[in-house]
């Protein structure tokens, strides 16, 4: 009987130990998982940032060649527009030095700022339209 004890003691403390040394591995390869994501976000965002910069600019120059009161409205447009891609990159600062475990409310914040400079960006490109 006590080695029979004996070994039930043994077993179940092998499970345990198995079972938390795999919930280990699993929480650091989360982590690892987590990491990359706000990585290949943080880039992504910065991406979508440096070409809603250089369409700003596009738009820019092409207001030299409206109007007075035509370049005025544009350029108010485009003042509005680069107001929020520079909130829209400190949102983006931000959320680089968050932890990974608060990067996800951040990225939500991010993500909406983008959204903002695309619409700002879209009515000044919709101005020089017409």
């Amino acid at each position: 009987m006590k080695h029979f004890t004996f070994f039930m003691i043994m077993t179940l403390s092998i499970i345990i130990l198995s079972s938390s040394y795999a919930d280990e591995k699993g929480q650091q390869t989360t982590a690892s998982e987590t990491s990359q994501q706000k990585e290949q976000y943080e880039k992504r965002m910065e991406e979508r940032l440096r070409t809603l910069g250089k369409q700003i600019d596009e738009l820019k120059a092409k207001a030299v060649t409206m109007t007075e009161q035509a370049r005025k409205e544009m350029n108010q447009h485009l003042a509005e527009a680069e107001k929020k891609q520079k909130a829209a990159s400190g949102k983006l600062a931000e959320m680089r030095k968050a932890s990974v475990k608060k990067w996800v409310k951040f990225s939500s914040e991010v993500g909406e700022a983008v959204k903002e400079v695309e619409k700002a960006y879209e009515r000044a490109k919709s101005r020089f339209k017409e």
